[in-house]
């Protein structure tokens, strides 16, 4: 088959192999496939699924249209140039071109068969020009094309974000693989790239078709619909783009809110071009509650169809920019596939997520751990499959069905997709043709759906769970139509259920919780998408409730809505110290915390908490610190600190009293208290299934909040202690980083920090109880009550690695346990390590330093940094001094700052 490149290159720089037994061909007119059937037969080639069983049929159908057909030598020969020959001698002039086929390459490609075959299309160039180039574009190609007409075909290319649609009038002469490398060699001027339009030879969409009414739509019992339709069944105003297969524009079951596209010839309506689209309209927004069929999820909207042809990626860029264009709120896409040039259509995507519209596409059903464009597309939703006991659907699942559902990293949600009711095709047109049965994915059913044919029961696939979510976003934006695209997204993912057999854990990049790469977020609720309320604490002035916050500088221990006042006056100024963390001592002072619903529902039962630490630290953990009362974790009492509700956008502030008996131990040892607060309400959904391994929990978690509490007085000419714990309990790594900030102090003062002294500052707090291997107890480290001493000259017989020898122990030779407790090695960037009287100290010289600590998993670390003012320094300057912890990631994980006001 030497007139075609044995090798091309894909949009997507994936290799693609000639298949030189089949070839995409196309006619000048519509015709039938039996008629072109008996044609074929002399050249000696066949339809592509000639002889393939019914089953099989149904589980990949393969791309065939009106004008296109894909075939195959009968004989599995390579079809040579003699037998094209022939091949175009007894079509004659039905023939209109005859294109190659193509393997994609990559690993996929042996494990989903037939769906890894394309074809470039011999007779399309899409074009995109060079910014300010008007000229003779169409002559220009035609140069390029020796002669050949080319012709634009504007209401394509209207749709294509800047690529312009060309199609070349007689492929045979000069064909688009040439054409293209024609353009990029001699138009480099005018021309800035040029793409293939490349079409499927299996209909990626992602299905595997088999409902009958609501007794049977065991798919919205799971995902909690019934409960979320108490408060929305949809809008009309909302719409749903089903861009798809069309939709039978005269189903009972379905509402449109316009008659639709045909993106084959970007004309006409969205009437079906196959029974795919249909099926998926019907689980978005079958009419509610009218006494026929099913209900969709949001059975109040409307749908929007849009028909695919041939499946091309040209048509996928079109039918998003149509849909974008045309009134869309959101799109439901149930197919993918690895053929697709995203150059083509990431533009429209883009163009889409600007305009607001929500996207949701299928994962596929190869059970195979790479996912299909466009669900690996940022701005879209990827949608896996469910199983009906809520696990991904796999080979394995209890249905039978042998297929399986897409995971990986792209992954968010996922919804039913086994034997899900929905609407069909009326009449013998649809999946479902007299409401019998038969054999669907190795599984013998006894009824595909409803006597008339209009339902189909057994609807599968992750193209039957993308329209669930599909759905779902189509209700939030009909209850909350001030919701953004992105904020649609966060509330499924943050809402899902963390169902199924694999466990979800915090994942670096998936910030709406825990995730895993089988069932992303878990299994879409409606009920909770729809109740969701989400309270936050401000870390910081400009916390909006995005979770992880991030805070300027990363500080967001100072100026967190939390505030201490000495009377219960109700000034609220968080960002003033001296308005917001001075307590008095020798009588009550209270607490004040902010709360708001930054969700779309109203807060349900809201409580808040807090929890008093007599001591700085700068890295706290979940639960313990917020929940434990103990002598270094004080209870303040609740004031008013309960809410019955709290409307959506609102705020309430929680009050608190602290004891003159609480300050006391909070002042006692020169400490700096710290306070740690909570918020939590009966529909926040997102914090009731959060998880807290990682750190920094404030930052990543809006519902809690730290701040820094106590002043300290100091006289010029002095020194001013400030002690603090570094480290915690549930950190394991070997090192940590002190960033220590003191651009607040005069050049003149003395700043260090103690790194073997601060023990004296922390009679009460077991640093040692979390040290894995300690004991946490008794007189010594790690269990240890004494060290081991000789009493008399001991003779050792022992190995030292490959040495063999004797040791000698001298009479009174000591064998001690390490502390725990010390500091190992340190190093500090912006000053340097000194000893003095044997203790060792980091003196700090630059405005920030870092100082690098080796420690020991679990280890706390009592620390002081110790400021010595310079005489001469005027009285009420206040004078801060702030140390930020890092990970060995290098992420901010707590802090504390302590606030010298000279007297």
């Amino acid at each position: 088959m030497s007139i075609f490149p044995r090798r091309l290159v894909h949009g997507t720089g994936v290799p693609m192999e000639l298949d030189d037994t089949r070839l995409l061909i196309a006619t000048k007119e519509p015709i039938k496939q039996d008629d072109l059937a008996a044609r074929l037969k002399q050249a000696r080639v066949v339809l592509e699924d000639a002889g393939d069983e019914q089953d099989a049929r149904q589980l990949e159908r393969i791309n065939h249209t009106a004008d296109r057909f894909w075939i195959r030598s009968a004989d599995r020969e390579p079809l040579d140039e003699g037998r094209i020959g022939l091949l175009r001698e007894v079509l004659g002039d039905v023939l209109a071109w005859i294109g190659p086929v193509y393997r994609l390459g990559g690993g996929q490609s042996r494990s989903i068969g037939r769906s890894a075959l394309v074809a470039p299309l011999p007779h399309v160039v899409l074009v995109r020009f060079r910014r300010g180039v008007e000229g003779p574009v169409v002559r220009a190609l035609t140069s390029a094309a020796r002669g050949l007409k080319v012709t634009e075909d504007r209401e394509r290319s209207k749709y294509l974000n800047g690529l312009r649609y060309f199609v070349i009038d007689d492929p045979a002469q000069v064909n688009a693989y040439q054409l293209r490398d024609l353009l990029l060699e001699g138009q480099r001027e005018q021309v800035a790239d040029v793409r293939l339009e490349t079409m499927p030879m299996v209909v990626p969409a992602a299905v595997i078709p088999n409902d009958t009414l609501w007794a049977q739509q065991w798919d919205m019992v799971q995902i909690e619909a019934p409960a979320g339709w108490d408060i929305s069944t949809g809008s009309a105003s909302v719409v749903v783009c089903v861009l798809d297969e069309g939709c039978d524009l005269t189903h009972p079951d379905l509402v449109f809110a316009g008659t639709g596209i045909n993106l084959g010839s970007m004309s006409g309506d969205g009437s079906p071009t196959g029974s795919h689209g249909t099926a998926c309209a019907g689980i978005v927004a079958a009419t509610f509650n009218n006494s026929a069929g099913v209900a969709g999820v949001a059975g109040s909207a409307q749908i929007l169809p849009a028909a695919f042809v041939t499946w091309s990626d040209a048509e996928i860029a079109a039918g998003i920019s149509w849909a974008t264009t045309n009134g869309a709120d959101v799109i439901s896409m149930s197919f993918g596939g690895y053929y697709v040039d995203p150059l083509i259509v990431d533009p429209s995507i883009v163009a889409a997520d600007a305009a607001g519209l929500v996207m949701a596409a299928a994962t596929h059903n190869y059970d195979s751990n790479s996912i299909t464009y466009p669900a690996t597309h940022p701005l879209v939703i990827g949608v896996g499959a469910s199983d009906q006991v809520d696990d991904r659907k796999s080979p394995a699942s209890p249905d039978g069905e042998t297929w399986g559902s897409n995971f990986g990293p792209e992954i968010s949600v996922v919804a039913p997709g086994v034997l899900v009711p929905t609407t069909d095709r009326q009449g013998a047109d649809g999946y479902n043709v007299d409401g019998s049965g038969g054999t669907w994915a190795g599984v013998v059913y006894p009824s595909f759906g409803d006597a008339a044919g209009d339902y189909v029961t057994v609807f599968d696939g992750t193209s039957a769970a993308t329209p669930h979510v599909a759905g779902l976003a189509a209700l939030l934006l009909s209850e909350y139509p001030g919701l953004t695209n992105a904020e649609v997204r966060r509330i499924i993912e943050r809402t899902a259920d963390k169902t199924g057999t694999t466990a979800y854990v915090e994942t670096a990049g998936y910030d709406s919780g825990t995730w895993n790469q089988n069932m992303g977020y878990g299994r879409i609720s409606v009920r909770k998408a729809l109740d969701l309320a989400d309270l936050m604490i401000r870390d910081w002035p400009g916390d909006t409730g995005t979770e992880p916050s991030a805070p300027s500088g990363g500080n967001f221990w100072n100026f967190a809505d939390v505030v201490v006042r000495i009377f219960d006056d109700d000034v609220f100024v968080p960002s003033d110290p001296l308005q917001s963390q001075n307590l008095e001592i020798g009588q009550t002072n209270y607490l004040y915390v902010r709360v708001r619903n930054v969700g779309p529902r109203e807060a349900r039962n809201v409580t808040v908490d807090a929890r008093l630490t007599p001591y700085v630290g700068t890295q706290f953990a979940y639960p313990t610190d917020w929940t434990a009362v103990d002598g270094t974790h004080l209870a303040p009492t609740p004031m008013s600190a309960t809410f019955a509700t709290i409307p959506a956008g609102g705020e309430e502030i929680a009050k608190f009293s602290i004891s003159a008996a609480q300050v006391e131990v909070l002042h006692s040892e020169a400490w700096h208290p710290c306070v740690v607060t909570s918020v939590n309400a009966d529909n926040d959904y997102a914090f009731a299934t959060a998880a807290f391994v990682s750190n920094p929990v404030v930052t990543r978690i809006g519902n809690l909040a730290q701040r820094n509490l106590s002043l300290i007085n100091v006289l010029a000419d002095t020194g001013a202690a400030f002690p603090f714990l570094a480290g915690n309990a549930l950190n394991t790594d070997r090192f940590l980083e002190l960033v220590i900030n003191r651009t607040a102090l005069p050049r003149a003062a003395t700043l260090v920090l103690d790194l073997d002294g601060a023990n004296v500052y922390f009679p009460e707090v077991d640093v040692d109880a979390h040290v894995p291997g300690g004991g946490g107890g008794g007189g010594g480290h790690d269990g240890c009550s004494s060290g081991l001493v000789f009493l008399d000259r001991t003779r050792v017989r022992t190995r030292f690695g490959c040495c063999e020898g004797v040791l000698t122990l001298e009479k009174g030779s000591r064998f001690d346990c390490v502390d725990k407790r010390r500091v190992r090695d340190v190093s500090v960037k912006g000053g340097d390590v000194v000893v003095r009287g044997g203790k060792r100290f980091a003196l700090i010289t630059d405005d920030i330093a870092v100082v690098r600590i080796e420690k020991a998993a679990g280890q706390l670390l009592p620390l002081v940094l110790e400021a010595r003012l310079p005489a001469g320094v005027e009285a009420g300057r206040q004078l801060e001094v702030s140390v930020a912890q890092r990970d060995e990631s290098g992420q901010v994980v707590g802090g504390a700052s302590g606030l010298f006001i000279t007297a």
